[in-house]
């Protein structure tokens, strides 16, 4: 990062891939820390978001070989987040808003 107090600073468009990256790692411990905490919409709201990055992603020509590597690394967080929420609707702790806007967001797509 390089800082001018003048011009403001500028970020490289690899730093910035990366940090979006480690935040899909971040969000999907928080999605497990969520449902431990009882909070049981959380972790759907997270799953869209980081489906959202996911094919942002996917439409990328990676060729730095360290992106490619954290972009492999978000298909197993993609994953981890799909496993809570699948869990979350196995046992019924899905709540019907959230069952609702999923439902709604899917038929917006279609």
């Amino acid at each position: 990062v390089n800082a001018d107090p003048l011009k403001g600073f500028h970020l490289d468009l690899e730093d910035y891939l990366m940090g979006v990256l480690q935040l899909t790692t971040e969000l999907s411990r928080f999605a497990i820390n969520s449902v431990t905490n009882g909070d049981y919409d959380r972790p759907l709201q997270i799953s869209r978001f980081v489906a959202e990055i996911n094919a942002g992603f996917r439409v990328l020509n990676l060729k730095n070989d360290s992106l490619r590597k954290r972009f492999d690394v978000l298909k197993y967080d993609v994953k981890k987040i799909e496993e809570v929420v699948y869990d979350l609707t196995i046992r019924g702790l899905k709540s019907n808003q959230a069952s609702a806007q999923n439902v709604q967001k899917q038929m917006e797509e279609n």
